[in-house]
């Protein structure tokens, strides 16, 4: 009986002893998880980005076109359109589960300071948290000035679909040039805040990962 007790007490000192071990190795872990899950939004909007160009190239051929091949043309530049609405929903959904993660990790980490009993540890930790949330309103910024950008973006598209679908001449190309126009230069924009948010995003992945980017003195 004797021996049992002993064992039992044993075990729960291991685990008394083990558990901020444990609790160290899970933090530095979903930091781990955290950062993939950046980097796979990084890869969706890298995607998105360059579907825009080919959404863009398509449309601009219906206008080069001459009128025999404008029906082609006009058919690549609807799967095209389709596509890049497909890869901004596949981007959504990766921005929308790296910013849960981002978002439960930091709350986690919040949490974890009030355990640190060594203060000097203790400001250290806080001041690595508060360097990473500039970085957070980088991506938080780039991402959102594109997101605006796209939705009338995408319904400007969707309109050059079903006009040209029933306008499909030289007169029905004139008549949406300015909306064309409109197209090439919000997509432009779109792809300059992307570029910047995939930038802010790789530095923010780079700054969480485990064994990444040392923070700044």
């Amino acid at each position: 009986m004797k021996t049992l007790l002993k064992s039992w007490l044993m075990l729960a000192l291991l685990l008394v002893f083990a558990a901020p071990v444990l609790a160290a190795s899970s933090a530095a872990s979903q930091a781990d998880k955290v950062a993939s899950k950046m980097l796979d939004f990084d890869k969706a909007v890298g995607e998105a980005s360059a579907q825009i160009d080919l959404t863009l190239n398509a449309m601009n051929a219906i206008a080069a076109a001459p009128g025999a091949d404008m029906a082609s043309k006009y058919k690549d530049f609807g799967a095209q359109v389709k596509k890049l609405q497909s890869m901004a929903d596949k981007a959504k959904s990766r921005s929308q589960q790296a910013t849960a993660q981002r978002e439960d990790y930091l709350k986690e980490w919040q949490a974890s300071q009030s355990k640190i009993q060594n203060e000097q540890l203790k400001s250290a930790s806080e001041a690595r948290r508060n360097e990473l949330l500039p970085k957070i309103e980088a991506v938080k910024a780039a991402m959102g000035a594109a997101k605006d950008t796209f939705t009338p973006f995408m319904a400007d598209l969707n309109d050059l679909n079903l006009y040209l679908g029933n306008n499909l001449n030289a007169a029905g190309v004139t008549g949406a040039s300015s909306l064309m126009e409109k197209c090439n230069a919000d997509g432009a924009k779109m792809k300059s805040d992307i570029a910047t948010g995939q930038a802010a995003l790789k530095d923010l992945a780079t700054s969480i990962q485990p064994g990444g980017a040392a923070p700044a003195k």
